[in-house]
Formats: C-alpha cells, structure tokens, sequence
C-alpha cells in the first residue's frame, strides 16, 4: 500500500511541470510597446532585430524592491556576456514612471514599455504573476528559459 501512495504521488507532481513553451506565439509578438522615443514598436519587430545572438528578456517595474535588486545581478551578467542581447520591458504604472525609472537604472541594452502592463497578450504568454521575469531565447529564436525570476537560472543555460 506504502509503495502504490508512493508511485501516486510521484505521478502526481511529476505531470505538474511548468509548461515550457518552445517559442514565443503570434498574439504576444504583435503586441504594441512603447519605445523611449514613444514610437510604436512590435515585440516581433524587436526580436528580429536581436536575434542574431541570444537574448535575455527581463520584464521589470523600476518600482517593485524585487526587480532593482535583480539588477545588480544583470549589470554583473553583462560584464561577462557582452555579446548576448538584452532587452528590457517595463510593466510600470505610465510610460512616464518608467522614463523617470530609466534615470537610474545602470543595465545597457535596449528599453521598452508594455502599456498593457499585466493585461496583455506578453502578460497572458508569461502567465506574468510576479516580477521580475527573465526569458532566454536561443539565436535561431527558440526559448531556453521561459520562467524564472533569477538571472543565476540564466547563466547556466547561457551557451549551451
């Protein structure tokens, strides 16, 4: 009896996997973002640009404790992978939360805005619950790491 509750419950948890997706669908690509110059931009229109190398996407609010601290963790990442991609969208209350958010952020790369936050399409993909969120995308588009809240889960999927 020990061992069938034993085989059940591993049965159980075992097929409750996070759903790993293999890349990003169409709905969420053709989201409209915002850039810095508040010209209208794709997240597909985005990802075509990048995705000659890999490419780590964090979805942030310069607001939330979480995301700031994470970036101490991102500027350390980018010193030593200065050849990867890194985009940044922001769920931050207006775009002018998030452009005054930009002020003091020290991570490069290139800076979007989400004006659907938490409601859209990119929102719905990521099942976006919390924040901070990174992806990993491969260079032919494919999606390495697709839910993890720690850029140490990143680092070792980089190059592999």
């Amino acid at each position: 009896m020990r061992i069938v509750v034993i085989v059940l419950v591993t049965l159980l948890f075992g097929s409750c996997a996070v759903f790993q997706p293999k890349k990003i669908s169409v709905k969420p690509l053709e989201e409209k973002l915002i850039t810095i110059n508040r010209e209208s931009i794709t997240l597909k229109e985005i990802l075509k640009n990048g995705l000659k190398r890999e490419t780590i996407i964090q979805v942030y609010a310069s607001y939330c404790p979480f995301s700031q601290d994470s970036f101490k963790d991102v500027v350390k990442l980018q010193q030593n992978n200065k050849k990867i991609n890194y985009i940044f969208l922001s769920v931050d209350h207006s775009y002018h939360d998030w452009k005054r958010g930009l002020e003091t952020l020290k991570v490069k790369g290139s800076h979007y805005y989400i004006p659907k936050k938490g409601k859209g399409e990119i929102a719905k993909f990521l099942k976006l619950k919390t924040i901070p969120r990174f992806l990993l995308i491969d260079k032919n588009g494919k999606l390495k790491v697709f839910n993890t809240s720690k850029v140490s889960k990143i680092e070792s999927k980089l190059n592999k």
